[in-house]
């Protein structure tokens, strides 16, 4: 076989002919960022699995609180509304408290005019029967109009 002087079986050096060491370079090389990209992809795939079962975690722990939250809302709510109606009632026992004070005093008052009433008419009866007309004035001085205060709460 013929070969052109100088040439290689390819060709002459530099047309398509490899260089000496050049292509264990490059295949070197393409190893070596194809060895990085699937170092490089397990670790993202790692950190996506990690941060995605983290996410997953974190999004049943937010759920669960808002259920704990609506939960405890709605017992609030309820609560409230007791204690409104428990307010309620307090504030109508304190109302008939204070109207049932307010009889017993008006009583405690009665009674005291009624027996204001008795006791000058007492001392009237008592200053007529020995004949002291001075004390019987003095008793009967205002008499009438206790007595008639006395008779209406009889």
């Amino acid at each position: 076989m013929s070969a052109p002087p100088g040439g290689t079986p390819y060709g002459p050096a530099g047309y398509g002919a490899p260089a000496a060491g050049g292509r264990g370079r490059t295949t070197l090389v393409l190893a070596l960022v194809a060895g990085l990209l699937l170092v490089l992809g397990g670790v993202m795939t790692g950190l996506y699995v990690t941060t995605n079962g983290k996410l997953d975690k974190a999004e049943r722990q937010v759920s669960q609180r808002d259920g704990t939250i609506s939960a405890n809302q709605r017992e609030i709510e309820k609560l409230r509304g007791e204690m409104k109606t428990v307010q309620d009632r307090l504030a109508d026992t304190e109302q008939d408290l204070t109207g049932t004070k307010n009889d017993r005093d008006e009583q405690a008052r009665q009674k005291k005019v009624i027996a204001s009433c008795l006791d000058k008419l007492t001392t009237a009866i008592a200053a007529a029967s020995r004949g002291d007309k001075a004390a019987f004035e003095a008793a009967n001085k205002g008499l009438d109009k206790v007595c008639d205060e006395a008779e209406n709460y009889l």
